[in-house]
């Protein structure tokens, strides 16, 4: 699962794409906006793969990708049918996702997970 956070960090930190996206979706300071996701994206990666805060790092990344799937694939307020259904797509991968970062938190949480550099924060 980290991996798509890694390969979507770095791409939000590396293609200029991204801004241009992020100002049709109506963003207010697409640049800082997409920088600073990036960033976060690539922070809860490394959160969850060293096992730094992994419970807090997980539910981070959860919140970044409700964040995300609510401002970026709101498909219900597309007329295009079909950017309706990429949107679509994309919001019901991170809603999944979500799912497995909640499983995830909570496994994490209050243990002392084996292959973890500190406990879970919760």
């Amino acid at each position: 699962m980290v991996l798509v956070f890694i390969q979507s960090g770095i791409s939000h930190l590396t293609q200029d794409g991204m801004v241009g996206y992020a100002q049709f979706k109506k963003i207010p300071n697409p640049a800082l906006a997409v920088r600073l996701s990036g960033v976060l994206l690539l922070a809860g990666a490394a959160g969850i793969i060293l096992g730094i805060w992994g419970d807090l790092a997980a539910l981070l990344s959860a919140l970044l990708l409700l964040i995300t799937s609510i401002t970026m694939h709101n498909f219900w307020t597309l007329e295009d049918p079909q950017a309706k259904q990429v949107d679509q797509i994309m919001f019901m991968k991170n809603i999944a996702m979500i799912g497995g970062l909640l499983v995830l938190a909570w496994a994490m949480a209050g243990t002392e997970a084996p292959l973890t550099i500190t406990n879970g924060v919760f």
